[in-house]
């Protein structure tokens, strides 16, 4: 039955997806591992070409070898074409570990997806998730776009269990003879969810048996008015951008349900954690009619500010460090998110980006913060704290820019150019970017 029920879930939510290839975010857990073989089982019916790729986190040692051996099993018995990407498991300093190592399993799975040439990413987020994702949500005061909790599909993203319980999966895999990996920190008692798991839903559930199935139905609902109201809002908003603010006037006259939604929507479009909570939803109410506060964090330091009748967002700080060795090639990760790489197979189209002259071999190379009153020759011997505002970069990074420095002398700002004679004049030289959190 419960194959049954999983297809035709599959083709009422994700219908055209049907006989294009997928790639299923494989974990090793029972959740994973129901996903894949039921979208295996139901492949006469879906005709959807199966590939699995599997994140190894580096977080567990042996155990987490043995999920990634695990996998590449499963998938080998099943016919599966198995990738295993790895996750740095040191996040860059100044970043929330949890988000950081989300947002790039995320990345690599997307990687994956684009190498097999899927059509989407699945994964295996069931009822019990999108439960204890509503409560905590709530608990933390979040609003309807962020009750509305995990949506049935985002972008390439997509989950189609997220209507069945994870003890059904676990009986119908049973009933195979399909086992699958346990991870202990799922269960760990100081984290929420899972305090949430351990003691709160099956309380909740002697009382409410269909609780989670409520809960499910609520957050469907809120994201189905979530959506109608960004399609009503995309023709009435402007967000800001970082370096381009925009009138107060239209979004303050904006009705306050889309008023709400528009602040939500420009943190949508940020690398938040959580969407603003409801105290930072009023807060942002009172600064767009004209009170205080004149600014509002949304979140890891992005700040909306109120400059006479026109918005700003601002970016994290650019946060000191110290100095770093650069090779060549190299990629270097520095406080608050930002990514130096030197040589041309790293390059990856950042925001700022040169090319330097061969010479940059042979002379020692090395990424610092920029300096308190420090001049730079490149620009006539100008302050380099004013050539870096001509050049567009927010004064909040400023004060800790990184710039690449050989023997001594600055050779590259980026987005201020590169100083006379490091230039790539005739050859490929040496490439060098700068991506940025904004």
């Amino acid at each position: 039955m419960i194959v049954d029920a999983f297809r035709r879930g599959f083709m009422a939510h994700l219908g055209d997806l049907a006989g294009k290839p997928i790639l299923v975010a494989l974990s090793g857990g029972s959740d994973s591992v129901a996903l894949l073989a039921l979208l295996h089982e139901a492949f006469a019916t879906l005709g959807c070409r199966l590939f699995a790729a599997h994140v190894h986190h580096h977080l567990r040692g042996l155990d987490a070898d043995a999920d990634a051996a695990f996998c590449t099993e499963l998938c080998r018995t099943l016919g599966v074409p198995l990738t295993v990407v790895h996750l740095d498991p040191s996040p860059p300093r100044g970043t929330s570990p949890e988000a950081w190592w989300r947002a790039e399993r995320y990345r690599l799975l997307d990687a994956a997806r684009e190498s097999a040439g899927c059509a989407a990413t699945a994964t295996a987020h069931t009822l019990d998730d999108q439960a204890e994702t509503v409560l905590l949500k709530l608990l933390r005061g979040a609003g309807p776009r962020g009750a509305a909790a995990i949506r049935r599909r985002r972008l390439t993203v997509v989950r189609p269990v997220l209507d069945l319980r994870r003890a059904e999966l676990r009986d119908w895999l049973q009933s195979r003879g399909v086992t699958w990996r346990e991870d202990a920190t799922n269960l760990a008692g100081d984290r929420p969810r899972a305090w949430l798991r351990r003691h709160v839903v099956p309380l909740l559930e002697t009382a409410y048996p269909r609780v989670l199935e409520q809960l499910g139905a609520f957050a469907q609902a809120l994201a189905e008015d979530e959506a109608f109201m960004a399609a009503e809002l995309a023709g009435a908003g402007s967000w800001p951008a970082v370096g381009r603010p925009v009138p107060r006037g239209p979004v303050a006259a904006l009705p306050p349900s889309l008023r709400r939604r528009w602040v939500l929507a420009l943190a949508d479009r940020l690398p938040l954690a959580e969407p603003p909570s409801r105290v930072q939803l009023a807060a942002v109410d009172r600064m767009l009619e004209g009170g205080q506060p004149a600014a509002v964090d949304l979140g890891r330091r992005w700040v909306l500010r109120r400059r006479g009748d026109r918005l700003h967002l601002s970016p994290p700080p650019c946060l000191p460090f110290t100095p770093v060795t650069a090779a060549i090639p190299s990629t270097v990760t520095l406080p608050g998110g930002y990514v130096a790489s030197l040589g041309a197979e790293a390059l990856r189209g950042a925001r700022y980006a040169a090319r330097l002259g061969e010479r940059v071999r042979r002379v020692a190379l090395v990424w610092r913060p920029a300096r308190s009153g420090e001049r730079w020759p490149g620009a006539g011997g100008r302050l380099l704290a004013r050539v870096l505002a001509a050049a567009g970069v927010p004064a909040e990074c400023r004060r800790a820019w990184p710039v690449l420095e050989a023997d001594g002398t600055i050779v590259w700002v980026p987005g201020a150019g590169v100083q006379t004679g490091w230039n790539a004049d005739d050859g490929p030289g040496v490439g060098v970017e700068l991506e940025v959190p904004w």
